[in-house]
């Protein structure tokens, strides 16, 4: 048995799409650290259809990953683990194949379920 992620033509396209598509300025903060966001977008979009199936069992190394790009605390990551399970029908509406902007969807949807759920600022 062979493991690794399911690393697919459609998330190779997205990471190759999100580099076109953003401008270096709005990648980087003004220290040259890549901004919060920029990672977690890609990261998303790279990591979404593991991101997809850890979600929908609860969690995984993927979504502890995910949890760790936007700092939520140890002790607050299962409330993440349950957000994401929660409301994975809404937050993995489509597969990338479908829709290539699905990630950056889920994304926007997860920060407003997570600020919902006080776990964001």
């Amino acid at each position: 048995m062979v493991g690794g992620c399911n690393t697919t033509k459609a998330t190779v396209d997205t990471t190759v799409n999100f580099f076109s598509s953003t401008s270096p300025n709005g990648l980087f903060s003004a220290d040259g650290m890549v901004l919060k966001e920029q990672k977690i977008n890609l990261f998303a979009g790279v990591a979404y259809e593991n991101l997809r199936q850890e979600a929908a069992a609860g969690g995984g190394q993927y979504v502890s990953a995910l949890a760790s790009l936007y700092e939520i605390p140890a002790g607050k990551e299962r409330d993440f683990r349950m957000v994401l399970q929660r409301k994975h029908a809404d937050l993995f509406a489509a597969a990338l194949e479908e829709d290539r902007t699905a990630h950056l969807k889920m994304v926007s949807a997860l920060n407003r379920e997570l600020v919902a759920a006080s776990l964001l600022p």
